[in-house]
């Protein structure tokens, strides 16, 4: 099962067309109960995730990986402090003893913070984490001594954003042995959106949008079939996060999942142009 659980909307209003706001403990209960039914092993979850952590916490954790974050480091801290002090109160808000992963949440502190590096090994060292790591933004963030250090790295990869596959960099990582988990499949449900509906920011690359449900509709399948196993089918991925809102969701995500279209070339989707497939930089106000 290739499928990992991500959890911010958990703790926070997420997802550019989320209608249903922040997921309610009862439905988090019902949405983990499915995922150790459908032997989904891996949550994703962060510490800037609103309470997410504390919402996760009061749910049976024992059978899942937890992969968490360090939030920004903030200028003139204690690094270790800070960063001690945030894995330990992750861990106190989930209720467990140890995490699968750790990653720097933001990519500049690992260039930034050395002692960064240092103080997630001792971590490491200590058994409270099993494997460390960097979320990466960009396929140019990519080099040696994130290969060096890194056992897990999380991505961004979708059908737009083909960045990280054109870019050799996927195998790059998995010849240095690393586990490769990626997010925003969907970006941020852009991609699952009637045309209608699409915010004016997206005009540009609208008839893009609509070329893709076109298709979708020749294969007979939908746009979340297409999108999720876009890059479920890729080989040098171990790890797909997944976010949902309840147990419908990912009902009809684990539906979605075929080999059928795993022969499919979607490379005439990629949009290299970041102001549409990095949800940072979109201006929706």
């Amino acid at each position: 099962m290739k499928l990992a659980l991500g959890t911010v909307q958990f703790g926070v209003d997420y997802g550019i067309s989320n209608t249903r706001g922040k997921t309610h403990q009862k439905e988090i209960k019902k949405i983990l109960n499915l995922a150790k039914s459908e032997n989904i092993t891996t949550i994703d979850t962060a510490s800037a995730y609103g309470n997410a952590e504390a919402e996760l916490g009061q749910c049976s954790l024992s059978p899942f990986n937890i992969v968490s974050k360090i939030p920004p480091i903030p200028n003139l801290t204690n690094v270790d402090d800070f960063i001690t002090k945030t894995v330990k109160q992750s861990l106190c808000d989930l209720n467990c003893d140890a995490l699968y992963g750790l990653l720097l949440h933001r990519f500049e502190d690992f260039s930034q913070f050395p002692v960064a590096l240092d103080c997630l090994k001792q971590i490491k060292a200590d058994n409270k984490v099993k494997k460390v790591g960097v979320s990466l933004y960009s396929p140019e963030q990519l080099n040696n001594d994130v290969l060096a250090f890194a056992d897990l790295i999380q991505l961004p990869l979708n059908i737009l954003d083909q960045r990280f596959v054109q870019s050799n960099s996927l195998k790059q990582l998995k010849a240095a042995d690393i586990e490769i988990h990626t997010r925003s499949a969907f970006l941020q449900g852009l991609l699952l959106m009637e045309s209608d509906t699409f915010p004016d920011y997206f005009k540009p690359i609208a008839p893009l949008l609509e070329k893709l449900t076109t298709l979708s509709n020749y294969l007979n399948v939908s746009t979340l079939s297409l999108a999720l196993n876009y890059v479920v089918s890729i080989d040098e991925v171990d790890k797909v996060v997944v976010g949902v809102n309840n147990e419908q969701q990912l009902n009809e995500i684990l539906s979605c999942l075929t080999s059928s279209l795993s022969n499919i070339d979607l490379s005439e989707f990629s949009l290299p142009d970041e102001r549409f497939i990095n949800p940072a930089l979109w201006q929706l106000n």
